[in-house]
Formats: C-alpha cells, structure tokens, sequence
C-alpha cells in the first residue's frame, strides 16, 4: 500500500502548483525538525546570548601528549613520561570532564614502511623538549575523537590551536602548509558539508549563532601558516594576549597577582576579539610534569581571582578566555564552569 502522501502526490486530480506547495511544505517540517535551538552551551545554561569571547574555555597543553600511551623518540626508544608527557587522559576522556580547548604542537612524518606506534603519514603530535622531541599519534586520530564527541554533544563548542612545529625550518613548514587544510575537510567536511562546522566570523556573534548554525569549532594557526593562501579563511591567526610561561617562581600558578599583572601589562588588552589566554601551569622546578599538574590542580580555585583582576583592570571589562593547564582534572573544568555562570551574570548587567 502507497505512502498517503505519496499517493496524493501521484493524484493527478492535484495541479503542479499545489504539487510544488506540498514539496516546500515538507520540506520546512523537516528543516524545522533539524533545526537546535541554543539553551546551554558547555554545560552552562543561559549563556547563549554572550559572545565567544565573553566566555572561558577550560584547556590542555599539549593535549595529545600522553593521551595515547607512551610516547617514543625518532630512533624509536620510549620518551620518559616525566619530561614530556603533559597529560594522562585520551582526547575523549578529556572531553567528557570539560575540556573544550585543544592545544598541538606538529611534525610532520613522510609515507613510509616503518611500523612504530607513532608512525603515521602526514602531521604527527609531538612533545617538544629542551634537547630532544617526542613522538605521540597523528593529529588526525586526536581530530576524530574531538569530532565525534561534538556530533554526539549539539550544545558544546571547541577551539583548536595548532601551535609550535618542530623541526622548525621552512621545509617542515612547507610540508604541513599544504596539509593541515585537508585534513581538516577530511575528518570535519569542507565549508557547507553536514556535521560540526569551522568557522570565523560568527565568533563576533552571539554564542547561540555557533550553536544553532553547527558552526561550532574554532580554530587558531600558527602565525606562520595564518594567511596563505593554502589554509582555510575559516581558521583564526594564533594572536592570543598569553601569560609568561618562563620565569618559574614568578608568573606561574602559585601567583596569580602575577600572573594578571602581566597579561593586563600587554599591549592592546582591551582588544575584545584578541583571546586572553593563562598558562596554568609551572615552567620550571618540579623533576616531572605530572608533579607540576598535581600542585597547580590544588591551586585550581585560585583562577576566579585572575578572571576578576582582568575584567576590573580593563576598561572595556573582558575577561580571560582560555585557561590551560597540564594533566587536566574535572575539578579544573567545574572551576572554569562557575566562571562562566559568573560571566552570564556579569554581561547580563553590564553588556558590552
């Protein structure tokens, strides 16, 4: 038996022109159906009507390393996980506790026959050290995980940042140029495509514009390949109004006077669409990175205070946007959710 709205389109009692308004009719019910309306975003309700950069996203350093396991040498020699692994979750699992800020630094590997766990043709993670580098898994493998936890999760929106590639001379950068744009389309789609989108100027829109527009990832390049004509318009140029990360004992997780004092120093700080970004980590001390992430977890609390000295020593009052920190923990993330329910209280009465 006919479908009944087959069968009344099949009626050749039903003018063409009655035909074509039951086609358009249809199609506005499953348009409407498709449709997601904004109601929270990252866990936060109300926030829609505030603009990306009136919010904070909790991050990860170099948040592929460690997230897979071991990590290996070029020669193929396991790295010392204390000296080079900065997190200890999977992509997924960081996602699942609040982590919507994704930070990789890249090599790049040519096709080969070599089976080392690292091993992958194209732009590969890599933990950078002071006197040598460690090898994670391919970006492509961090991509899809970010990929489907956002397919499944409508009302979450992420940011990327391709940071720091090593070796870093013009021939690996040359190599991962031509690379990062399609690998991109490949795991996302190309512009227009279903599915999770990038975008660029709908972050001087209202949050809700990303969410209901699926155009909900936002990603920063390395200022060395922002602008050529071999990447997408849609990514943003790596220009983040960032924190010192050098002079342990000073701008690190334990002082956070400092830590504001040198972010509100820098110049062009009332630049709203420029991100703020704190390193909450610690540079230099501790033997291992695992001990530096536990003590600055501790201190995790401590970050309301510089989203408060920010916005009061500003006087377009924006906030930081980006904290990231190493062997990330749920308690980070919470910490980084009141802040944002802070902010949604705050815009609401001063908007910009």
């Amino acid at each position: 038996q006919l479908n009944p709205v087959f069968s009344l389109f099949s009626s050749r009692f039903i003018s063409l022109r009655m035909k074509i308004l039951l086609l358009l009719l249809l199609l506005s019910v499953v348009s409407c159906s498709a449709a997601h309306d904004c109601t929270k975003v990252n866990g936060v309700d109300g926030i829609c009507d505030l603009l990306l950069y009136q919010i904070t996203l909790a991050g990860s350093r170099c948040s592929g390393c460690g997230a897979y396991g071991p990590m290996y040498f070029w020669s193929g020699i396991k790295a010392p996980s204390c000296n080079y692994n900065t997190q200890e979750k999977s992509i997924t699992e960081q996602m699942n506790i609040g982590i919507r800020f994704f930070d990789f630094d890249l090599g790049f590997i040519h096709k080969s026959e070599e089976s080392l766990p690292y091993w992958a043709e194209g732009p590969v993670i890599v933990s950078i050290g002071s006197g040598a580098v460690a090898y994670s898994r391919s970006l492509e493998k961090a991509l899809v995980e970010i990929r489907d936890f956002m397919t499944t999760n409508r009302d979450e929106i992420v940011s990327i940042r391709i940071n720091k590639y090593y070796p870093h001379n013009k021939e690996t950068r040359d190599l991962l140029l031509p690379a990062i744009k399609p690998l991109f389309d490949k795991v996302f789609g190309p512009e227009g495509s279903e599915g999770v989108q990038l975008n660029f100027y709908t972050t001087l829109k209202p949050i809700r514009y990303m969410i209901e527009s699926n155009e909900r990832l936002v990603l920063y390049l390395n200022n060395d390949f922002w602008g050529s004509t071999l990447t997408d318009f849609r990514a943003h140029p790596d220009i983040f109004f960032e924190s010192q990360d050098n002079l342990y004992g000073f701008n690190t997780c334990q002082n956070q006077d400092a830590i504001a004092k040198n972010i509100l120093s820098q110049e062009g700080i009332n630049k709203r669409i420029r991100p703020t970004l704190v390193n909450w980590w610690l540079a230099r001390g501790l033997a291992c990175y695992s001990n530096g992430g536990k003590l600055c977890q501790d201190e995790i609390a401590h970050i309301e205070e510089i989203w408060d000295k920010i916005v009061e020593g500003t006087h377009l009052r924006r906030p930081m946007n980006i904290v990231v920190a190493d062997y990330v923990g749920s308690n980070f993330a919470e910490v980084v959710k009141k802040i944002n329910k802070k902010a949604l209280d705050y815009y609401t009465k001063k908007p910009w």
